[in-house]
């Protein structure tokens, strides 16, 4: 009897540490809970009214200035420069000579390739005179070829000295300015390579590339604001005037070139060709109409959401029709008035 008495005791104690064990488990829990609820109340909403106005959808790209009317002169062979029409900065009219290089050299190199000429051709004469009405084996007949040849060569070096001459003289192709020259003196040797630049400010663009993704978008005529990194506070406004129908290459892959006249631009004396920027494309733009921060909306099912106040510190969700968005702001077509009060989450 003893033994049983002690076994249901000892029964009864365990049960009553696991008893306890739960009922403290169901208390943290209770608590937790608790203090979470208490947390949630106690957290303030932030309210806003939805604003009536203006929204304007944009597209942002990257590019540089540049021209349309950019030119680089040079000297078919080189030479030495005898005349200088202008200085590198200077501006200058159409046909305008730029510089020009010394002939004699070039006339003497004429006048030796007129000899050879000469020699060439009357080689060639012999060889067919003495040739004449006889049948030609084949040794003989190539040889008349590749005299044949050497005549066709000399007048060729003739005829490309005759250009170089009449080219010892680089003359502007439009109005402009000389922003390049490889020399400010005469007397210096130019090599063929060496080159004068001529720009036209009146033809300045700005030039950015389009991702394809969004090339679709762009039209001519559109309008766009453009911020130079070298005058952050001025905005130059423009727009689109050619979309290329090439695409091209870029490190950030396959894009478009997108271009804006700057002609009319007010500080466009200030502009030079490979100034950087960013531009707006204006894609769309509506008027008087209801928007609210786009971070006020959610989506869930195909629908989207915005939390309207309902009381002190309280909030419900109602569904929303949308329309024109924006990175900051959305239109809402309909759902909300300019009396409600939406939740607008704190950044």
């Amino acid at each position: 009897m003893k033994n049983i008495f002690n076994s249901t005791l000892n029964k009864i104690k365990k049960r009553w540490k696991l008893s306890s064990i739960i009922a403290l488990v169901i208390i943290l829990i209770l608590v937790f809970v608790a203090r979470s609820n208490a947390s949630k109340n106690s957290t303030q909403l932030n309210f806003e009214h939805p604003v009536q106005g203006s929204i304007t959808k944009t597209l942002e790209i990257s590019g540089h200035v540049d021209a349309k009317q950019k030119a680089r002169l040079r000297f078919i062979a080189g030479g030495k420069v005898v005349y200088l029409g202008a200085q590198e900065g200077d501006a200058v009219k159409k046909w305008q000579t730029i510089a020009s290089i010394d002939a004699a050299s070039l006339s003497k190199s004429l006048q030796k390739n007129l000899n050879l000429y000469m020699k060439e051709r009357w080689d060639w004469e012999t060889t067919t005179d003495s040739n004449k009405d006889q049948p030609l084996d084949t040794v003989e007949q190539r040889t008349v070829d590749k005299e044949q040849w050497d005549l066709n060569n000399t007048v060729i070096d003739v005829e490309i000295q005759d250009i170089a001459i009449k080219n010892t003289a680089l003359y502007a192709p439009f109005d402009g300015v000389l922003t390049s020259s490889p020399t400010a003196v005469t007397g210096v040797q130019l090599l063929a390579n060496d080159y004068f630049e001529i720009v036209n400010p009146e033809s300045l663009i700005f030039r950015a590339a389009v991702d394809e993704s969004d090339i679709s978008f762009v039209s001519k005529g559109q309008n766009a604001n453009l911020v130079l990194d070298s005058y952050p506070d001025e905005i130059i406004s423009t727009s689109v005037s050619y979309v290329s129908y090439v695409s091209t290459e870029t490190s950030s892959g396959t894009a478009f070139i997108v271009e804006f006249p700057l002609n009319k631009a007010a500080n466009g004396n200030l502009l030079r060709i490979g100034m950087n920027g960013d531009i707006n494309i204006v894609l769309e733009s509506k008027d008087d109409v209801l928007t609210i921060p786009t971070v006020s909306i959610t989506q869930r099912d195909n629908k989207t959401y915005v939390g309207v106040k309902t009381g002190e510190n309280q909030s419900e969700e109602r569904e929303v029709k949308t329309g024109l968005e924006t990175d900051d702001t959305i239109e809402i077509l309909e759902g909300l008035s300019v009396a409600d009060e939406i939740v607008v989450p704190k950044q």
